[in-house]
């Protein structure tokens, strides 16, 4: 559960880390102009980096800093329970190949578009700079996924689950589809916030599997 529990470091607060560090650079930058030596830039740069880590610490320290009634709902946690995966709820993960397949030819058209539009305005040199870039980084995400969902599509008797409800969410910054979206609940072991897409789930399923271990949407399955 411990990959669960710190997915999120910073609980998706990538604002106040990114001025937290530009804070450290706007410190430290001036101090450059009075180096005169290799020694002194060394010097520098492993300050820079303490000061960095050191911030780092204290904003981690600060933003999983529990409140009072946090601490109850920690302490009152029950323990997780774990059952054996049914085979019923294996089915869910098999993936529609039809549908995989449709998912990558558009993705790899709209590339093959934004590589035209590349050439169109830089010329054919840097269409073909943009496509070895995304093409095989596409490929590779793909790939990825695919063995991903084929290992949880192909479980055998060792996997188990346990279901967990959802204290409560929240929305967190900005992002390109809109706010990121967090759900939070309490464990024995302490505070957790898992991003989610769409859906806020009430309930949820952490399933593990060797040395896998994913969530899901309790009423997916149920």
């Amino acid at each position: 559960m411990k990959r669960l529990k710190y997915r999120h470091l910073f609980y998706g607060k990538i604002i106040p880390i990114v001025l937290s560090i530009f804070g450290v650079f706007f410190v430290m930058t001036p101090i450059l102009d009075t180096i005169k030596n290799k020694r002194g830039y060394i010097y520098h740069m492993i300050g820079s980096v303490a000061l960095i880590l050191l911030t780092l610490a204290v904003d981690y320290a600060v933003i999983h800093r529990l409140k009072p009634d946090e601490k109850k709902k920690i302490a009152e946690a029950s323990p997780l329970k774990w059952k054996k995966f049914p085979d019923r709820f294996k089915k869910k993960f098999r993936i529609d190949k039809k549908e995989a397949l449709i998912y990558m030819a558009n993705l790899i058209g709209l590339e093959l578009i934004a590589a035209l539009i590349v050439m169109i305005a830089g010329g054919v040199t840097a269409m073909l700079v943009s496509l070895e870039i995304l093409l095989p980084a596409t490929l590779i995400c793909l790939a990825t996924y695919a063995v991903w969902e084929h290992i949880w599509a192909n479980m055998n008797d060792s996997a188990i689950y346990t279901r967990i409800e959802v204290d409560h969410s929240f929305e967190g910054e900005m992002a390109r589809g809109g706010r990121r979206k967090f759900i939070v609940f309490y464990l024995p072991d302490g505070k957790y916030v898992l991003e989610t897409y769409g859906y806020t789930p009430k309930n949820i399923i952490v399933i593990k599997y060797k040395r896998f271990i994913r969530w899901e949407d309790a009423d997916i399955f149920f």
